[in-house]
């Protein structure tokens, strides 16, 4: 039995970005990281080459607004936890017509006015106090249960985890 909300195989096929490119920092591709999570959705990191995170977006099968299950399992996983704010997290319904033929056909064999749900997360680059450019980057290091987002400066090459910066001073 499927937990409710979580996506079907041609829902997550239909989810997946082809040729995502990271259109802030490099234009480079994105690669997606898929995040496990006790939430019955499908968790999705797009990073650039670069490590820099792009978007991260979360999918659920329902009619309800997940937006703030997201908001606290993001600051579960951010250093600080105030890097995720309300005005950064977005919400779409997505229907058959927009995820393909496929999708469309199996949401119309279910009759179920439900959309697929996205919560998408972007944070915007900013300026440190001393004007260094600091841009959104997450850690998916095996010792973390999650990932951990936090914020740095891309030019420094010794840009580091604060978890794992913590782990290590211990």
């Amino acid at each position: 039995m499927r937990r409710p909300g979580a996506l079907p195989r041609p829902l997550v096929t239909a989810l997946a970005v082809a040729d995502g490119r990271c259109y802030r920092h490099c234009r480079e591709p994105l690669t997606e990281r898929a995040v496990r999570s006790p939430l019955p959705g499908l968790w999705r990191v797009g990073v650039c080459p670069g490590g820099v995170v792009s978007v991260t977006s979360y999918a659920e099968w329902t009619s309800g607004n997940p937006t703030a299950r997201v908001r606290a399992a993001l600051r579960r996983w951010s250093r600080p936890p105030g890097l995720v704010r309300s005005r950064d997290l977005r919400l779409a319904t997505r229907h058959g017509p927009e995820l393909g033929r496929p999708a469309e056909r199996f949401l119309a064999r279910q009759k179920l006015p439900v959309g697929v749900r996205v919560v998408y997360w972007r944070v915007y680059p900013s300026r440190a106090k001393d004007g260094t450019e600091r841009r959104l980057f997450a850690c998916f290091r095996s010792g973390h249960p999650r990932p951990v987002f936090f914020r740095a400066d891309p030019a420094r090459p010794g840009w580091a985890c604060p978890a794992c910066a913590a782990r290590r001073r211990r």
